[in-house]
């Protein structure tokens, strides 16, 4: 169904392919001398990746992997502040990478965030999560629970104007809930993977997109 959104929880190497495909249509365009978004994907297996996908399309993906688990990128990068280092409930979000929303179309990476937040709450030892990423998506984040600890400062080959950020699971599933997508976020902790537009419209009031790339 056209109208369907999946969301989904990477378990096969085809899955993980189309998430790098999609990484790579996002961030090559950007980065054409860098393959920092390509050369990691050993922490793809080390963490979780999550797809969303709108009928047959793949609308967004991320991925979230323990900072105890391996040398993380925002460790390898400097930014990962002393007191989370070491704490198995903290973990890396990154790769949040989305295709721009269509027609009635719901911003895909709120809303894959959103789902992914609360499908982790239930299923893994994760309290919070800590990424970095440019001023233009600060608001995108901090409108989903997330709050600023570091910046700016330049992350070599990207750029500067970089931040740290760091979101308390709890805390976006209460914002989330409260910009109306609360039923969404319910059906995620119980299991559900599929919905309709009508199912997640009902009721809703849709936040300002946050964007389409981190």
């Amino acid at each position: 169904m056209d109208d369907l959104y999946r969301f989904s929880l990477v378990e096969n190497i085809g899955d993980l392919a189309e998430a790098h495909a999609l990484r790579l249509l996002r961030y090559e365009p950007r980065f054409p001398e860098s393959e920092f978004w390509w050369l990691d994907k050993d922490r793809d297996v080390r963490g979780k990746v999550f797809t969303l996908h709108k009928g047959d399309r793949i609308g967004a993906s991320l991925r979230i992997v323990p900072v105890t688990a391996c040398t993380t990128e925002i460790e390898e990068l400097g930014l990962l502040p002393d007191d989370l280092k070491g704490d198995p409930t903290v973990w890396e979000l990154g790769r949040l990478v989305s295709m721009p929303s269509r027609g009635r179309d719901l911003p895909y990476s709120r809303l894959l965030f959103g789902w992914a937040t609360q499908w982790a709450k239930v299923n893994l030892p994760i309290r919070k999560v800590v990424s970095y990423c440019r001023r233009g998506k600060l608001s995108g984040f901090e409108a989903s629970g997330a709050k600023v600890i570091a910046g700016p400062y330049t992350v070599p080959e990207r750029g500067d104007d970089y931040f740290t950020i760091v979101a308390d699971l709890g805390d976006v599933v209460d914002r989330l809930s409260g910009y109306g997508f609360g039923s969404l976020l319910d059906a995620a902790a119980a299991g559900q993977t599929e919905f309709s537009t009508e199912d997640i419209l009902s009721g809703i009031r849709v936040p300002a997109a946050s964007g389409a790339s981190k």
